[in-house]
């Protein structure tokens, strides 16, 4: 699948269910140890995206928000997955004292939700997932590949 053609452009999903179908199709286009950048403003959809993709990865348990422990860690079959949500830190020292490099063990997914607050959050190939509210309703995807880090 290329997915520079399909997801570049953005993909608009009018329900909940299409969003999944987009995390379930890209969970096996997906390669190992890379960070996907979870883009979008407050209620945009970026746990759910998170959830969606972890369940097509083969996550059994429930995938929830890490906004109060910051740090939540998955594992499948195969893969382990590693969810921030840095909305609460406030600088580079926060992010580095999540010590988060210790917990990508191979092969891992790095999901962070508000990275722009955590530049540094990014280990391997890097891609950023910007999910929208248009007026129209439901939500817009858009994925661009970034330069690995």
């Amino acid at each position: 699948m290329d997915f520079d053609k399909l997801y570049s452009s953005g993909l608009h999903c009018p329900e909940p269910a299409d969003i999944a179908d987009v995390a379930k199709r890209l969970s096996v286009t997906l390669p190992e140890n890379f960070t996907l950048l979870l883009d979008g403003s407050m209620g945009a959809g970026k746990t759910f995206f998170a959830s969606a993709l972890a369940h097509a990865l083969g996550v059994k348990e429930q995938v929830s928000s890490p906004t109060y422990d910051i740090v939540n860690i998955y594992a499948s079959s195969s893969v382990n997955l590693v969810h921030v949500d840095a909305y609460r830190l406030e600088s580079s020292k926060d992010a580095e004292n999540l010590g988060i490099e210790e917990l990508l063990i191979p092969p891992w997914i790095l999901l962070v939700e508000w990275p722009q607050k955590v530049p540094e959050l990014v280990f391997g190939e890097a891609w950023r997932l910007t999910i929208q509210s248009p007026p129209c309703g439901g939500r817009s995807l858009r994925l661009v590949k970034l330069l690995d880090a």
